[in-house]
């Protein structure tokens, strides 16, 4: 195994005898577990840096502390900017922000570890360790080798702290969407905000919407503040109505408007509507995304009423009872399970339970949470006067409120399917 400091170190020779100084190594981050090197980077006599693919290496001399190849001459001079989308070790990863996925931490890669195999070299670990920075510093004249510190490629994801470099796919092996959102935005709060941003834009759109939701206040709006106007969009229609209230309510009024008017019509008028009330009341943190039947339907018609529905809401568990779709007043509850169950041609009215305990939309946002919690219900609807469906308090949302700030990323969310 050959340490990055270490090589760093080695000459460039070929069989004429010329010889050249070793800049830096590109490698294949998305080829497998443990990228293989592909460019190697030197710069000879002339000063002229020149690049040439690893296959033209013919052997590393660990004696000769020399890495020997056909013809330095044979190398393609490199133009600035000509390697700006790809890896490179030296440049790119080395003292980068990397994450280690395993212990769920932000750390920093001090040195990297490579190894030859089959004929490749391949980047095989990350050194984080003090004795890394020490190594280097003295040149290799303190070597003792990597201990504890040393972390398997394949559980590190390297963060540049540029979101634009996402965009240019010279990338990231997007171990990172293998967690769980709220593991990754409590792993978004310990690192920069730049960081963090690019992070979100490795992952899955719907992964990344629900990592933004999960992310306290502040960071999210940080984050959110980094995407271009279409990544910003996808992710507000991606997001929750009662969350994407809760982001554009934040943001300066010139852009709140612009986001509003470019959304999806259906979900910018829900989010418009959530943000009529105060923050600080049942309305402002309930959710208007409900599923609701008419209450004369038979069990059948409404089986297939929710069908496409339940796949477009996040909450779900319950099912409203209303008078009709467009006065939509509250007649009752059932959970799903009933409404399964139940005979085809029974009546909703017949099986739903019509004693509903309702909250008010400008009933304080804190009480409300605290009738949720105790009521020990998946949710609680919200009413108007006229007894119309508005929606619902749900459970997730009045423990994360009724739980300190700190607690918001690591609060547990129920997914009620």
């Amino acid at each position: 195994m050959l340490m990055l400091s270490e090589l760093r170190r080695f000459r460039v020779g070929d069989e004429r005898g010329a010889r050249a100084r070793l800049d830096d190594l590109a490698v294949a981050l998305l080829d497998g577990d443990y990228p293989p090197v592909t460019l190697l980077l030197y710069t000879g006599d002339d000063k002229r840096q020149r690049s040439l693919k690893w296959e033209s290496v013919s052997a590393v001399s660990h004696e000769d502390k020399k890495i020997k190849v056909k013809d330095l001459g044979a190398g393609e001079s490199v133009a600035p900017d000509s390697l700006k989308d790809e890896v490179l070790l030296a440049r790119d990863v080395l003292d980068a922000l990397v994450l280690d996925l395993q212990n769920r931490r932000a750390t920093r890669a001090n040195d990297l570890a490579l190894e030859e195999e089959g004929g490749k070299l391949v980047l095989r670990a990350a050194d984080t360790s003090a004795r890394a920075l020490l190594r280097r510093l003295t040149r290799g004249l303190f070597s003792e080798p990597p201990g504890h510190a040393l972390y398997d490629w394949k559980y590190v994801e390297f963060l540049r702290g540029d979101p634009g470099a996402v965009r240019s796919g010279a990338g990231e092996h997007l171990r990172i969407a293998r967690l769980q959102p709220g593991e990754i935005a409590s792993l978004s709060a310990a690192i920069p905000y730049m960081h963090a941003a690019e992070l979100l834009k490795l992952l899955p759109d719907p992964l990344a919407a629900r990592t933004l939701e999960l992310m306290s206040s502040e960071r999210q709006l940080q984050v959110f503040e980094e995407l271009d106007e279409e990544e910003a969009l996808k992710m507000l229609a991606l997001m929750s109505p009662d969350d994407a209230a809760d982001l554009v309510g934040r943001l300066e009024t010139p852009a709140a408007r612009r986001y509003l008017e470019r959304m999806p019509k259906r979900k910018s008028a829900t989010v418009i509507e959530l943000l009529c009330y105060p923050e600080d009341t049942a309305g402002g943190i309930m959710t208007n995304e409900v599923v609701f039947v008419p209450s004369g339907m038979s069990a059948r018609e409404a089986r297939e009423h929710l069908r496409g529905l339940l796949s477009e809401t996040a909450f779900s568990l319950l099912v409203y009872a209303v008078d009709d779709e467009e006065g939509r007043r509250l007649q009752g509850l059932l959970s799903l399970r009933n409404l399964i169950v139940a005979d085809d041609d029974a009546r909703v009215e017949d099986f739903m339970d019509p004693y509903v305990t309702t909250l008010a939309p400008l009933d304080a946002a804190r009480e409300a949470s605290r009738r949720v919690i105790n009521s020990h219900l998946p949710a609680m609807p919200v009413i108007g006067k006229d007894k119309r469906l508005l929606g619902v308090v749900t459970f997730d949302t009045a423990v994360m409120l009724a739980a300190p700030a700190s607690w918001s990323a690591q609060a547990p969310r129920r997914v009620f399917t």
